[in-house]
């Protein structure tokens, strides 16, 4: 029986990440998946829109988080770095800017691409936020499983009313691990005290949503709230708490 519910937070939560970066790069003249790569070692970080970028520019390697997460590569991008708390934020800045002109061609414009970071700030998926409260009122056990970034901590806890509603937050940035290792899903399993066949679990990126069935979670990839909300509800009226 399922009784635990884990969320992930940046494009399930929150909007989507970095949304519009591709419209960026062509108002800066960067070639297509050229800032994605720099950012974050890969052109489908942001979900939808930059596995798009992939498709489109007809990637040939093969997907680094796989093969970072079998142990076929040990070069991790300084993203993933960050988001393992093994750098900060400062070191990965420098670190892009100096190697922007390799990646994209000529030095980044950092007060365009300032502006454009601004403003891409994440708004929240009130409506997950609501379904949230309802499955806690249900007698469900809630909890965050995140890659994120320490920095960015205090902002985005603030966003919604994270300890009313979570029993636990395994953030990648303070357990040096990350999506999709499979040791952050056992973590995460193990600080709630459930099997994964005990929990449900919402992501909206694909590899992540894989290797969390691989573990052994009930997995939803989430596309949209309404698609996503509506599995979770079909999953739970099947395996969830008896009312």
């Amino acid at each position: 029986m399922i009784g635990t519910v884990i969320f992930d937070y940046g494009g399930v939560i929150s909007s989507p990440l970095f949304v519009g970066i591709g419209a960026f790069e062509e108002a800066e003249g960067y070639a297509k998946g050229s800032l994605l790569r720099l950012l974050f070692g890969e052109t489908h970080y942001i979900g939808a829109e930059g596995r798009a970028v992939a498709e489109a520019i007809d990637a040939t390697t093969a997907d680094p988080d796989a093969l970072e997460a079998s142990g076929e590569v040990g070069d991790e991008p300084d993203w993933h770095l960050l988001e393992k708390g093994l750098i900060d934020f400062a070191t990965f800045y420098e670190r892009m800017l100096e190697k922007a002109p390799r990646v994209l061609g000529r030095p980044i414009d950092a007060e365009a691409f300032g502006r454009f970071w601004r403003s891409a700030a994440p708004g929240v998926h009130w409506t997950v936020v609501h379904k949230m409260r309802d499955l806690k009122a249900a007698g469900y056990r809630l909890a965050i499983l995140t890659n994120n970034v320490k920095e960015f901590g205090d902002h985005w806890r603030a966003t919604f009313p994270l300890d009313e509603l979570c029993d636990d937050v395994v953030d990648s940035s303070h357990v040096g691990m990350r999506k999709p290792e499979r040791g952050i899903y056992e973590l995460t399993c193990n600080r709630l005290g459930v099997g994964p066949a005990q929990a449900a679990f919402v992501d909206d990126n694909a590899d992540n949503v894989a290797a969390a069935r691989d573990f052994g979670l009930h997995a939803i990839h989430f596309l949209d709230p309404v698609g996503a909300l509506a599995e979770l509800d079909d999953l739970l009226a099947r395996h969830g708490l008896r009312r």
